[in-house]
């Protein structure tokens, strides 16, 4: 893996990392601490929403250690970008080489230059990423091998607390499939193909197709494919708008997508999974776990914040939302939902058509 990381860019990761896991252990267990405190006798009424503004307006009017642990997170949040351009240019030689390097490997990815790209997407600079996921030429290789891997893995970042494993989340995800075997596979919100890894690795015989709309996603997911010696099936287009025929999937999954999408598209995409998916199938979706599910509402509040200041604007929306309702809704039966914090997994199955055997 040429990362092309120089003094600099090192330094900067490091700084990063280290005040975001800081912030994210001390503070934020001192603003626990201050909010067990504000809320101890009282009784904080109403639904789930309404009790997290309330609990919100507490905190900050009394925690100090609460709105610092903010303010670094939103800073982390603001910088780590600018860090990741600095040593994208010190090192970028090594890293067009490996993508050079490794052309032929990795399977293959699809362009559509006439995907109809949703509004939601091309003008929310998501994660605070200037121009959002297509705002640099590799803003995919800065996203995996940078921000990801050298910040987010040991500092955290949203449900994902400091020194924990994104590749647990994703695994157990995997995992959660009814079938010890899937000949195929559709990934819907592939990104750099994290999450595909995990895929691979549990069902080691399955073909796995992966759609985004980023291209430097998908092209960066073809290089990660190259580096395990698997091979993708990569295409662009809208999760709404699937170029596939009905019933082309054994399993249609995916992980952490249905927070960055409003909910009517929410809808559509499921929609769209339950039409590509094979009858006897699964549909799988691993996510941030609903505010209901959460350990505690101090969590809540942490994981609210999200929406309006890390530009998470969907956010809210999918952690108030009823999952299973949706999966439902859509067409799936013995719709189960089940997990931690962080993943929580929904899971549904497509039921057979009259005279198909699974």
């Amino acid at each position: 893996m040429a990362t092309g990381l120089k003094q600099r860019g090192r330094a900067d990761f490091n700084f990063l990392a280290d005040v975001a896991r800081w912030s994210g252990l001390e503070l934020q267990a001192a603003a626990e601490k201050d909010f067990d405190g504000l809320v101890e006798g009282k009784d904080l009424p109403g639904e789930v929403h309404e009790r997290i503004r309330t609990a919100t307006k507490l905190l900050e009017n009394g925690s100090a250690a609460y709105g610092w642990d903010r303010f670094y997170t939103r800073l982390v949040a603001e910088r780590q970008f600018e860090a990741a351009q600095f040593a994208y240019d010190d090192g970028v030689e090594a890293i067009t080489a490996e993508y050079d390097a490794t052309a032929a490997e990795g399977g293959t990815v699809t362009l559509d230059s006439t995907v109809k790209v949703p509004a939601y997407w091309s003008e929310t600079d998501f994660h605070l990423a200037p121009g959002g996921w297509e705002g640099h030429d590799r803003m995919g290789f800065m996203i995996h091998d940078y921000v990801y891997d050298l910040i987010f893995a040991t500092g955290g970042v949203g449900a994902v607390r400091p020194n924990e494993k994104f590749t647990d989340a994703r695994t157990q995800t995997a995992e959660a499939g009814l079938r010890d075997r899937y000949d195929s596979i559709l990934e819907l919100g592939i990104g750099t193909g994290r999450y595909a890894i995990s895929l691979q690795n549990v069902y080691p015989d399955a073909r796995i197709t992966g759609v985004d709309l980023g291209r430097t996603e998908l092209e960066h997911a073809k290089l990660v494919a190259a580096r395990h010696g698997f091979a993708w099936d990569l295409r662009q287009a809208a999760c709404e708008d699937l170029p596939f025929e009905d019933d082309s999937f054994d399993l249609v999954t995916a992980f952490i997508l249905l927070h960055e999408v409003p909910q009517p598209a929410a809808r559509q995409i499921l929609a769209e999974a339950f039409r590509v998916c094979k009858p006897g199938g699964e549909v799988l979706i691993g996510d941030v776990a609903p505010y209901k599910n959460q350990s505690s509402l101090f969590r809540c509040v942490v994981l609210d914040w999200e929406t309006e200041n890390r530009a998470e604007p969907f956010w809210r929306g999918s952690l108030l939302a009823d999952r299973p309702g949706l999966v439902a809704a859509a067409g799936f039966q013995d719709v189960t939902e089940f997990g931690t914090s962080y993943p929580w997994v929904t899971r549904g199955v497509k039921p057979l058509n009259e005279g198909v055997s699974a």
